[in-house]
């Protein structure tokens, strides 16, 4: 199944620093899910610092902010604490999150097939309706693109 514009955001549990978050804690404000592949690699250094650098123009859009990967808590931390990251971070080491939102899939690297996380972002208004999809996300520039699409939320 693959989300459209339009649909709800799925359910889904998954463990942050704070404790276990769910899609239901995430109404009541326009909400930014972002999946990337690993912590403190390259792009997604590029890409999580981005969205931290906008986080006040996102804060002032109601617009809350949530990174995705497979990577434990542990590593979480260690990402969060490195780049000053005021963000959530969930950690979805089973991968059901990824599967949910379609984003665990085939890539392809040097002629070697394998599978893993599709950079891409999702982003929802107040009541949880996915409002655009951005998927195979260039990290520079996105967290950008992102904020012109809230502040087209009404």
């Amino acid at each position: 199944m693959s989300l459209k514009v339009g649909d709800k955001l799925p359910s889904f549990k998954g463990q942050t620093a704070e404790g276990p978050i769910s899609a239901n804690d995430l109404k009541g404000s326009n909400t930014i899910i972002y999946f990337y592949p690993k912590d403190d690699t390259p792009g997604c250094t590029i890409e999580a610092c981005a969205f931290r650098d906008n986080l006040p123009k996102f804060k002032k859009m109601n617009a809350k902010v949530f990174g995705v990967s497979k990577d434990d808590l542990k590593s979480h931390a260690k990402f969060s604490e490195k780049f000053e990251l005021p963000f959530t971070l969930i950690s979805d080491e089973d991968g059901s999150i990824c599967e949910s939102f379609g984003t665990w899939v085939e890539k392809q690297n040097y002629g070697k097939t394998y599978m893993g996380i599709e950079r891409a972002t999702y982003l929802a208004d107040d009541k949880g309706v996915i409002r655009q999809i951005w998927r195979n996300v260039k990290a520079a520039g996105h967290a950008e693109e992102v904020l012109d699409a809230v502040k087209t939320l009404k």
